[in-house]
């Protein structure tokens, strides 16, 4: 038994050498570096600081891909929000319009024209409708692309 490192967390433990394993601080499956191993010198070209950078620059790029779900997912949830008030916006100036065609007079006296519309109001629905399959398609799209 030797002391091994994990790559991705750095958590020292006791295993077998050259043994890979579960890291049982982060479970990544890597080949454990021992700390024997760490201490053999490079060969020509290659320094601890080049192991350094690469290990900041594969932590920048995780931390950006981080970023990039997040921000994939709070865009979902703004285009579903923006295409929601839109259509509905729609819908609701499209409804009233459909009232403006009633005859309050005829609709007091004989209970008559007292119904907006119907094409016009057939439309709003149809216009709700469509709004909200619409902005549901775009959000569960950009949702996807958070997962990539």
């Amino acid at each position: 038994m030797e002391t091994i490192q994990c790559q991705d967390c750095k958590l020292e433990y006791k295993s077998k050498k050259d043994e890979a394993k579960k890291c049982p601080s982060c479970s990544s499956t890597y080949w454990m570096l021992s700390k024997s191993e760490e201490k053999k010198p490079s060969p020509p070209g290659k320094s601890e600081s080049n192991n350094q950078k690469l290990t900041e620059i594969s932590d920048i790029e995780r931390l950006i891909a981080a970023q990039n779900r997040t921000t994939h997912a709070v865009r979902a949830f703004v285009r579903f929000l923006f295409i929601q008030l839109a259509g509905i916006t729609f819908a609701v100036i499209l409804w009233n319009s459909s009232l403006a065609f009633v005859d309050e007079q005829k609709c007091f006296d004989y209970g008559d024209y007292c119904d907006g519309n119907p094409f016009l109001q057939f439309l709003a629905v149809a216009v709700l409708i469509g709004t909200v399959i619409w902005s549901s398609r775009v959000g569960w799209e950009e949702l996807e692309k958070s997962n990539e």
